[in-house]
């Protein structure tokens, strides 16, 4: 073969000169010549150094590439970093959406309770009334057996024994007047029990009240420091690919 003579002044092209690791040159701007440096990576890290995850992700970005031609152990820990931010926010999102369903569950009890508190309101109030009626009542049948002993004592009915039927009259009115009263008690004991329950009813609505507001407190908690990581891990990729 001839010897290849060039002309000073000669404009035919030149090839670029290889670079010391034996790949493609670099250009003025600081990227690789050639077909890329994904490409590059796969042809030259092809010896299983990378998992094939890591090659996809790697491949996918040319700037991840372009490091990892001249520093793999830097790219690792780049997606060491980034698989580790992933799965901390996974578990973030996995506990917020707990918190949010904690929250609707007690939403759903609390309208319940409330709804079993206004029944029991409405319950209370008609036995109050009920009360005041069976005392009024009370007090009535009180007076007429008041005043009924009285004219039997004034009073003598013919017969042989006046005395007799004035003690029948009395007992009757006695066993009306306890069987009154005991329906009376009765009825007082469910008023009791009723205002009993609707305190413990009110008690139980506020301290669900109280966790309600404690979640959603914590689930606020929650979503900032989630937003200040993530600010935090981008500010620390961007100093990264600057220093690059």
């Amino acid at each position: 073969m001839g010897k290849l003579n060039y002309a000073t002044g000669d404009d035919s092209p030149k090839l670029p000169l290889p670079s010391p690791s034996g790949g493609l040159s670099r250009s003025g701007s600081g990227s690789l010549d050639g077909g890329g440096a994904a490409s590059l990576f796969g042809t030259e890290f092809a010896n299983g150094e990378f998992t094939e995850a890591e090659k996809k992700k790697i491949m996918a970005n040319e700037r991840l590439a372009e490091i990892a031609l001249t520093d793999p152990k830097r790219v690792k820990r780049i997606l060491a970093n980034r698989q580790s931010a992933a799965r901390s926010k996974e578990r973030k999102m996995r506990y917020i959406q707990e918190l949010e369903h904690k929250v609707q569950v007690l939403q759903t009890e609390a309208t319940t309770l409330s709804a079993q508190l206004t029944m029991m309101q409405r319950d209370s109030g008609g036995l109050a009334t009920q009360n005041n009626e069976l005392k009024i009542r009370l007090q009535a049948m009180e007076q007429q057996a008041q005043l009924r002993d009285d004219d039997g004592l004034h009073f003598a009915p013919s017969g042989r024994d006046p005395h007799g039927l004035c003690r029948a009259i009395l007992h009757a009115l006695n066993e009306a007047l306890t069987g009154e009263v005991q329906r009376l008690k009765v009825a007082t004991g469910e008023i009791t029990d009723a205002r009993m329950s609707k305190a413990g009813l009110q008690q139980q609505m506020n301290s669900q009240l109280i966790q309600m507001q404690q979640l959603q407190i914590q689930q606020q908690q929650q979503q900032q420091s989630s937003q200040t990581q993530q600010a935090q891990q981008q500010q620390q990729q961007q100093q990264s690919q600057q220093s690059a």
